[in-house]
């Protein structure tokens, strides 16, 4: 390698830099129209300061002669080997970070006391005991960490604990992904939009089979001992996972929003299995939203508390059908409102619906 990676190390920074606009953007967009963070925006801040981290664990590991290894010299194979753990902490905590962001967003996005919100839980927890495992595996694979340098035939690391690492983040990475992405996807195609929408929304979700393919593509390098391609292909990945982690947030500057003045945001809905259901004035009226039929439109009553969030990415307007009667037509609608009133949170939450007065 002629250049000794200089190339990928610019790459790692690109990667790095990439990031950092649409995690601005994001925080800008969450904090604008909630006037708060949520646990997820954290997760997020979270897992990009892993990545920057962990840049600056490759780049001293380079500066070592991580890019030909064939050159380096004991003192410096060591400051190199000295850097794995850390480095493979950063690694997997900042994918983990972006994994948990997503389910807990995906989770304000269910109805209270719902399934789903049962299905998050255990995916949460799930998603805990495989970090828990994977963590504790890289500090205590090969232990006392002095066996990693060492030149003592008798007194090195055990390949197949190696191996096992290997297999265990290889699988937990990669399965855990295709359940998260699988989960929202599974819900948007039940919604009732239409079909450009849901492939809009469904898009967004579906960048994740990115990660997975890096995913495959850094175990593939792994197993080959590529060291310089296996950080490239961790920082394009983790990159890509922060960067798909943020799209959500950012759904108008996507697919655009509504632009029905003050009070767009109008009804709140939330991801349901709930079937199409017709409520007259008095039940629409108790939760949250009064209709006006002078005017034809609708005003938004809803109240928030400090800890409430409102999360969309789609929204509900009026339309007015063939027989001149007014309807609730809900076009692109996942949103959610949390209120202090679980009861009144869940009638106020209709999802996929056409609603006739």
């Amino acid at each position: 390698m002629g250049d000794n990676g200089l190339g990928q190390v610019v790459s790692w920074y690109i990667c790095t830099i990439a990031v950092v606009p649409f995690v601005a953007l994001r925080m800008y967009s969450r904090w604008t129209r909630m006037g708060r963070l949520a646990i997820e925006d954290f997760l997020i801040i979270l897992a990009m300061c892993c990545l920057i981290g962990d840049l600056g664990i490759q780049q001293h590991m380079w500066n070592l002669g991580l890019g030909d290894m064939s050159t380096v010299t004991p003192e410096n194979f060591k400051g190199i080997m000295q850097m794995i753990v850390p480095g493979s902490i950063l690694y997997v905590s900042s994918l983990w970070a972006v994994k948990f962001a997503l389910l807990f967003f995906y989770k304000r996005l269910a109805v209270p006391g719902s399934r789903l919100i049962l299905i998050y839980n255990i995916a949460l927890g799930g998603l805990a005991v495989t970090f828990l495992v994977i963590f504790f595996d890289i500090l205590f694979q090969c232990y006392p960490y002095d066996k990693r340098w060492s030149s003592d035939p008798n007194y090195q690391c055990d390949p197949r604990a190696a191996q096992i690492n290997y297999w265990i983040t290889i699988f937990f990475n990669i399965f855990s992904d295709a359940i998260i992405i699988a989960l929202p996807i599974t819900m948007v195609s039940r919604l009732q939009m239409k079909l450009k929408q849901k492939l809009g929304v469904a898009g967004v979700f579906a960048l994740g089979f990115f990660v997975i393919i890096s995913s495959i593509i850094r175990a593939y390098y792994s197993h080959k001992n590529e060291t310089m391609l296996t950080c490239t292909v961790s920082m394009v990945e983790t990159a890509i996972a922060i960067i798909a982690a943020c799209l959500p947030a950012l759904r108008t500057m996507i697919i655009g929003g509504s632009t029905n003045g003050p009070s767009s945001y109008g009804k709140h809905y939330e991801l349901s299995s709930t079937r199409r259901k017709t409520m007259d004035p008095n039940r629409l009226g108790a939760s949250g939203g009064v209709i006006s039929a002078a005017s034809g439109s609708r005003t938004n009553k809803s109240h928030h508390n400090p800890n409430g969030s409102e999360d969309s990415l789609v929204k509900a307007g009026l339309s007015v059908g063939l027989d001149g009667r007014e309807k609730i037509r809900v076009d692109t609608t996942i949103e959610t409102m949390y209120e202090d009133d679980r009861k009144s949170r869940a009638e106020s939450s209709r999802s996929d619906i056409e609603q006739a007065l």
